[in-house]
């Protein structure tokens, strides 16, 4: 009898409870109605009418395609006006975008900065403007609002760190094939790279060259490097398509499996094509459609946030996926801007 009772006590409190819970559910859903309303009509008043423009150095390419297409379809979901500026690879028309965009006010200024000096004192001018900057992936010695992109030191030592349990035990021969030796991204990886290598003491750097970012060059350069060293174990270099002239001239020397080819970059479809094929060997591979978004919602904190250009600086570094010719599956790259 007595547990019967306390049984039914029992279920009593917990109706109770439940009734309490609802009606406070009821009461704070008011509440955050309001709230949600507020933070909506905040949001909107910040970003829409707004204009983000993006400077690449160049488009045509998996990786500036991808974030041309991200922060396209990122701003222009929010309610901003997107802006897209093609220098072609030509340094001098990318510093007239810059400026001309700088002339017009724009709010957000994204850029894909080619060196770490060249347009610093721009940056700076367009942040004292009233624009914010966000770089993109490769950063100047300016530090303004925002960088989005690889956390390139950290990237270069995780290479590095994969290259030596790879190469220490098979003669430790390693070349390097730089991009452009004044490109942010270009110097930190290997700064990483170096820090890995010279911390096993088992990797010997038999050459070090730069091949501008062209696969071309990177091809003559490894053939070369092949002829002086037979046993090479490994070349590695910043960008997946310039190595992938480098894995060329491994397989024309009918060393590919034997001399690994490593890269990182976009995971578009070429990357994984090669690793297929075993052009390259490993690839350390982000999404640059998913960076594009990452920055409009850099802008969005901001914007909200009201702060002023440059007042806050900050960085969101990118996740980077390991793929390798074993496991690497078609899903792993990008076939088209946006998609899968």
């Amino acid at each position: 009898m007595k547990r019967n009772i306390l049984k039914g006590l029992a279920v009593t409190v917990m109706a109770a409870t439940v009734a309490l819970a609802a009606g406070g559910a009821i009461a704070a859903g008011k509440i955050s109605g309001k709230t949600e309303r507020m933070v909506r009509s905040d949001f909107v008043d910040a970003l829409n009418g707004k204009t983000v423009a993006f400077v690449p150095i160049s488009l045509g390419l998996p990786l500036s395609d991808f974030w041309d297409a991200g922060i396209r379809d990122a701003a222009t979901a929010i309610g901003m006006n997107y802006v897209v500026k093609d220098p072609a690879w030509n340094m001098n028309a990318m510093s007239q975008a810059i400026s001309a965009l700088i002339s017009e006010k724009v709010d957000y200024l994204v850029v894909q900065n080619p060196d770490v000096q060249v347009f610093a004192k721009l940056f700076r001018k367009a942040e004292q403007n009233g624009t914010h900057v966000i770089q993109l992936n490769m950063a100047s010695n300016y530090r303004s609002s925002g960088f989005v992109g690889v956390d390139w030191v950290s990237h270069g030592q995780e290479v590095g760190d994969d290259i030596v349990k790879q190469c220490a035990a098979k003669g430790g021969k390693v070349a390097i094939v730089q991009g452009e030796l004044t490109a942010a991204a270009n110097v930190w990886f290997n700064v990483g790279l170096m820090k890995a290598f010279k911390a096993s003491g088992k990797i010997n750097v038999v050459n070090d060259q730069a091949a501008q970012w062209d696969a071309t060059k990177a091809h003559d350069i490894t053939a070369a490097v092949l002829q002086q060293h037979p046993d090479l174990c490994a070349t590695v270099g910043v960008w997946g398509i310039m190595m992938m002239g480098s894995g060329q001239a491994i397989k024309e020397a009918g060393k590919t499996g034997e001399v690994l080819v490593y890269g990182s970059g976009s995971n578009s479809r070429p990357v994984c094509d090669s690793l297929q094929t075993g052009i390259l060997d490993k690839h350390y591979g982000y999404d640059s459609y998913l960076q594009g978004r990452d920055v409009v919602n850099a802008i969005q904190a901001m914007a909200q946030m009201k702060v002023e250009p440059g007042e806050r600086p900050f960085a969101l570094y990118t996740p980077i996926d390991v793929l390798a010719k074993e496991t690497v599956a078609k899903d792993d790259c990008r076939d088209l801007m946006g998609k899968k």
